[in-house]
């Protein structure tokens, strides 16, 4: 198929009569059997009239400009207004792509704009099949010419429009998708100014990334229904005696009938992006034993895991070492006091860990990062520019001046193909260079698109001599859709390894899972502007465990922690695991986790966001469909049970056969969900209070009965103006757990059971708003308060009738946590890869006071 990327010039092919032109119409239609533009000979030029599907059923009428140039050194912008037609329009075929050129040369008035080129060719393409329609421009200048800004597309239509930003589609008419094929552009609607710049509601979280366009966005003459897609490319580059500059592609699509129009997106970007991939990699940046890199002593860890790993099934696809593998006075070269011989022992390493069955991936920043570039500026290469919110950061080399951009362009593919890498963490993406001389203009805008075009073209060398090769960027990406042509995954912006405790929790592993889930929340918890991205897609920093002392945590706290890793969908498995800090068991039930996601895969890349902000006690869980299975895991952050409302429709992905369906629970024990549910309807399933929950959904209808709630005896009454009172009677069939918890706010009240003082079994507290500063940028609450936990086993009294006396300290709650043994229904047993850790129990939690 042609590239059209890489589009210059009309391609050398058979000329066809131009189809429904006439001079009587003075209209001509680009087209194939479900998408056609129809343009119409205005003042001796051509102007798109209306986009309409394959049968002209579905119209959306237009009045286009159809490119706008804005100069840098003026505001008086050209459109097509301002050319003339050269020749009639060309119609000519390559492959199964068909081209329509139409090209201009410029009114007299226009020249003395210093953006006017002396030649513009407009292609527009349209490939057999597609439900899409492609335009690219390319201008020619006589002599060294500078754009400010190109509108790929400019004009006004009718009907509701969304979406839009920082390589964002504008969705229209709820029909129509439009966009620039680059995560770097900019897309406007509504009025041709909305969205502003950087005001996505997810746009400014976490370790985002900023550029100032400092107003260049901006159309001062805005009109209603006016629609832009720019970029900002700079200069003009020699091409052979003339210099030439070739905009971005830009995309029209139209979804089917009974479609919605981000479905029809998301299906064509499926048609251009790296298809999803599931990657296991054990990665060493928090692994003190595994950072020596010397001799077979990283092979040595491998062949450990291996050893555990065998028994389950479970093959790491690759080794990552993390930043501090290379020789940082150098560009990309190993370090010699891992590797003395350079590549020839980087080479040896990853031929041995392939020999052992696994494959080898690193950590790179493209930029430099992190290396010493006091050692590079002494070398000739130079130093990016950083604009006030980057400063705050470290330095980095320009992508876009030429010593570095030849030398990593070079180097980064020769180093994958040298190693045989089967994987590259791209971190510290800042992609911003303000500073003269680096083949763009001194903006932070064109900089911007100057460093992303090389770290563009450096990921698709990379590609090109390692088709297999999966590419991960980190920190300060966004969430443009278009990554994903050149990505697997895309960091999700947090913290490197946060704790939240913002809200009440006893479990420390439950607040790591909190602060990876608020972020998701921060950025997916709002239907009405959320990313394209799908989650599945996201780094979120994998499965952390590296201390010794992480082997006492409970089995069911540690699994928990696992499944809600596994059940956002990510599909980039990242494993920072001491091979010290786990037990048999958690090696048990982490294979089991992971088992169960492979089998699930598909229904799991296809995972939304449900629920609360979780750090403020909310109920949230993901789920996903592939066409008649879906799987749904979900958690409570606080004590009370929480009902979670979920559309069982497109919205949340389902498309599958209309009817009944019912629920398996899979976890954290096997049994039918109570209630059967019909698509077109809300889901609604409850979850116990600080419980995380996975289920299964398959057609067909629940037979199982609600299990009635035996209540327990208890009463608490005021004993004086300090001092509480609770009588209970602790049901005699507990198992497991029979947790009194209390939660302070800010201090635990003195207790006593039975009289007696009884040791705390667990304590924790709150880490209120703690982010990494670094990223935590939309991220507090504003809810949250100060407090401490404590969790007291009571186990010992089951059956009997205790009596709590509370010695207040202020305001505190306290709930009983327990685990209520119940009849096995073997014949509930499913074939899931989950272990039921509580298979005989149910778990249940009531406020006492």
């Amino acid at each position: 198929m042609l590239n059209y990327h890489q589009l210059k010039r009309p391609l050398i092919a058979t000329v066809f009569l131009l189809l429904g032109y006439s001079a009587k119409s003075q209209q001509i239609t680009l087209k194939n059997d479900l998408i056609q533009r129809t343009f119409s000979y205005q003042g001796k030029v051509w102007r798109t009239i209306k986009f309409s599907n394959g049968d002209g059923s579905r119209v959306l009428n237009v009045t286009s400009e159809e490119f706008n140039i804005l100069p840098l050194d003026g505001n008086k912008t050209l459109s097509v207004a301002d050319f003339t037609s050269l020749g009639k329009p060309r119609f000519y075929k390559h492959g199964d792509t068909t081209f329509l050129e139409i090209k201009y040369k410029p009114l007299s008035a226009a020249r003395a704009n210093s953006a006017c080129p002396e030649l513009l060719v407009v292609n527009h393409f349209v490939a057999k099949g597609d439900r899409v329609i492609r335009k690219k421009i390319r201008m020619l200048f006589s002599e060294q010419a500078t754009v400010d800004r190109l509108e790929v597309e400019r004009f006004v239509a009718k009907g509701d429009q969304q979406g839009g930003g920082r390589g964002e589609p504008v969705f229209v008419d709820h029909s129509w998708f439009f966009g620039l094929e680059y995560p770097g552009g900019y897309s406007r609607c509504r009025n041709g100014n909305f969205p502003a710049s950087f005001s996505r509601y997810y746009d400014k979280v976490g370790n985002y990334s900023f550029i100032d366009l400092e107003g260049r966005d901006i159309e001062p003459d805005s009109l209603n229904g006016l629609i832009r897609l720019m970029h900002f490319p700079g200069y003009a580059l020699p091409h052979q005696q003339q210099f030439e500059l070739n905009s971005k592609v830009s995309v029209v699509g139209v979804s089917s009938p009974q479609q919605d129009v981000r479905q029809a997106f998301m299906q064509y970007l499926s048609t251009i992006w790296k298809a999803p991939r599931s990657f296991l990699n054990y990665n060493n940046w928090f692994d003190q034993k595994a950072k020596n890199l010397k001799g077979d002593n990283f092979v040595e860890v491998y062949k450990q895991y291996k050893n555990i790993l065998d028994p389950y099934g479970i093959k790491i696809d690759a080794m990552v070492p993390d930043d501090g593998w290379q020789d940082r006075k150098g560009i990309w070269n190993p370090s010699p006091a891992f590797f003395p011989q350079g590549d020839t022992d980087l080479e040896l390493l990853s031929q041995k860990l392939k020999k052992e069955g696994t494959g080898f991936g690193l950590w790179l920043s493209l930029n430099s990062y992190n290396n010493n570039i006091d050692w590079g500026l002494k070398n000739g290469y130079r130093e990016a520019g950083r604009n006030a919110y980057f400063k705050q950061y470290g330095r980095y080399y320009s992508l876009s001046a030429t010593k570095y951009r030849d030398e990593i362009l070079k180097r980064i593919p020769e180093l994958a193909k040298k190693a045989n890498l089967v994987y590259f963490k791209h971190d510290f993406n800042e992609l911003c260079d303000l500073s003269e001389g680096n083949n763009h203009p001194a903006t932070d805008r064109h900089g911007h698109e100057a460093n992303l075009d090389v770290a563009l073209q450096v990921l698709v060398a990379t590609k090109k001599v390692k088709p297999e090769i999966f590419q991960n960027l980190t920190n300060w990406i966004w969430f443009s859709p278009w990554w994903l042509q050149y990505a697997d995954y895309l960091w999700m912006l947090a913290g490197d390894d946060g704790i939240n405790g913002n809200t009440p929790e006893i479990s420390t592993k439950a607040m790591f899972s909190t602060d990876r889930d608020t972020y998701i929340w921060r950025l997916y918890g709002n239907p009405a502007d959320q990313p394209l991205v799908p989650i599945s897609r996201l780094m979120t920093h994998g499965i952390l465990q590296t201390s010794p002392a992480d082997k006492e945590i409970p089995l069911q706290d540690w699994m928990d922690y696992v499944l809600m890793h596994y059940g956002r969908g990510t599909l980039l498995k990242e494993w920072y695991i001491s091979l010290d800090a786990m037990t048999t068991e958690q090696w048990k039930t982490l294979s089991s986790v992971h088992s169960w996601a492979k089998q699930h895969e598909a229904a799991l890349n296809n995972v939304r966001f449900v629920g609360g902000r979780p750090d403020e006690g909310n109920a949230y869980g993901y789920i996903g469909w592939e066409k008649n299975k879906g799987v749904f895991v979900a958690r409570n952050t606080g004590p009370a049970a929480q009902k979670l409302v979920i559309p069982f429709n497109e919205a949340m992905g389902f498309y599958g056969a209309k009817g009944t369906y019912k629920a398996n629970v899979v976890y954290p024990y096997q049994d039918l969900y109570p209630a059967t549910f019909k698509s077109g309807e809300n889901i609604e399933i409850e979850i116990p209070g600080y419980s995380t929950m996975a289920f299964e959904f398959e057609q067909g209808t629940s037979s199982a009965d609600k299990t009635p709630e035996r209540n327990i005896d208890f009463s608490t009454t005021k004993v004086s103006a300090q001092t509480l009172k609770t009588v209970l009677t602790i049901p005699a069939n507990v198992k497991r757990r029979c947790d009194l918890l209390l939660i302070g706010y800010p201090q635990i009240p003195d207790i006593s059971i039975n009289g007696k003082t009884l040791p705390f079994s667990r304590q924790t507290k709150a880490l209120l708003n703690n982010f990494a500063s670094y990223a935590i940028s939309g991220m507090p609450s504003t809810k949250a308060a100060d407090w401490k936990m404590a969790a007291i086993d009571l186990s010992a009294y089951a059956g009997q009738t205790v009596e709590i006396v509370y010695s207040q300290k202020g305001k505190f709650e306290s709930h009983l946590l327990y685990e209520k043994n119940v009849e096995q229904k073997s014949s509930w047993l499913l074939k899931t890869e989950l272990l039921p850790l509580t298979n005989d129990t149910r778990r249940g939690v009531i406020q006492l006071y």
